[in-house]
């Protein structure tokens, strides 16, 4: 599963926890029915804004982690 899938994946399971349609969700973010609809598969490569309001929408933020890596 690739970061878009995870995210998209993230994204319907939050609009479901709160009982909201793709409509619902359009209407609270600003974002057409297509990008929802692609965003929520794993398919659309939204920008960083795009996705703050989808978010935003849903009661979520983004969050960055740090994690180990391989120095070579």
């Amino acid at each position: 599963m690739n970061i878009r899938e995870k995210i998209g994946k993230i994204i319907k399971n939050r609009r479901a926890e709160l009982n909201m349609e793709q409509s619902d969700l359009q209407d609270h973010s600003e974002m057409g029915s297509t990008t929802i609809s692609r965003v929520e598969r794993g398919k659309a490569n939204v920008t960083i804004e795009s996705l703050e309001k989808i978010l935003d929408a849903l009661g979520l933020e983004i969050s960055i982690k740090t994690k180990p890596i391989l120095v070579k």
